[in-house]
């Protein structure tokens, strides 16, 4: 597999983020798919966005809000060029389980559904702006190290997610076009049905009845990496799990279709920052 892969997961580095954006302000983000080790919020106030993951993609405007599960892949394309406003919530799993109780599970939304695969909903202006200044006195707590802040906060971004709960079970599934291509959708499919084995570009040929240069193309207009980036990078997350599972490493490098542990072992360092190794003592 090859080495000169594009960085596509982002660590974070704290429990809670929050921010409050513009287009003048684009820290953060990136045209290509990529991932997170934890949850995030995206609530759009400005601007028409294109927004692809690898359950399907869809047009967003303002008041969509759209829930991203930890290490789920993920990127924006601004169709509005110029005006792209919008409020990001970042969350580790963890912390969100932690503030969760026996009855408001706030870890919920985040979850698979195939019923709404994107995991999108859309709040009336009354609860955009509400939300808004829930997140940003949330931003302000953050940023503020006095005795209580982090009570502040924790009290903030209960009451976001708590909004967006009730938000989903209230309104169900916004009806919205998927803007995935069929190929693309069935590439997704294949390599995530095949993420154990050796991928190649031929077997995928012959499991879509398309050509592999057409494939690719295709792929990477919607993704913004090559099909060789997006499969490693889904081979690294898999291994991130087993990892985490307890596997040890070294059969976490075969169960992955890796086949060679120093190879495994650079791609994963390049990829996470530390070696796997590293990663299973620290994620225990």
């Amino acid at each position: 597999m090859e080495q000169n892969i594009l960085k596509k997961f982002a660590a974070l580095d704290a429990d809670v983020l929050c921010q409050c954006k513009t287009i003048t302000q684009p820290l953060g983000f990136t045209p290509y798919f990529h991932n997170h080790d934890g949850c995030e919020i995206l609530l759009i106030l400005g601007g028409i966005l294109d927004f692809y993951t690898e359950s399907g993609g869809a047009r967003l405007e303002r008041g969509d809000l759209v829930c991203i599960n930890e290490y789920d892949f993920h990127r924006a394309d601004v169709v509005t060029k110029g005006q792209y406003d919008r409020i990001v919530i970042n969350v580790r799993h963890n912390h969100l389980a932690r503030i969760s109780t026996s009855r408001t599970d706030f870890t919920a939304c985040f979850q698979p559904n195939p019923l709404n695969p994107i995991k999108m909903t859309h709040l009336s202006e009354d609860k955009i702006t509400e939300l808004s200044g829930y997140a940003q006195a949330l931003e302000e707590s953050l940023a503020q190290e006095k005795i209580g802040d982090e009570l502040v906060s924790d009290a903030f971004l209960k009451l976001i997610m708590v909004m967006i709960v009730r938000q989903f079970l209230k309104q169900g599934v916004p009806g919205r076009t998927n803007i995935v291509p069929w190929l693309v959708a069935e590439t997704f499919s294949y390599i995530e049905d095949h993420l154990s084995e050796e991928i190649t570009l031929k077997k995928l040929e012959e499991h879509v009845h398309h050509n592999g240069t057409y494939i690719s193309r295709c792929f990477k207009q919607i993704t913004g990496i090559t099909l060789q980036q997006f499969i490693i990078a889904k081979k690294i997350m898999l291994s991130c799990r087993l990892l985490r599972e307890g596997n040890a490493p070294c059969d976490v490098c075969y169960m992955t279709g890796f086949n060679n542990y120093s190879n495994y072992s650079r791609t994963f360092s390049k990829q996470m920052g530390i070696s796997p190794k590293k990663y299973q003592i620290e994620n225990r």
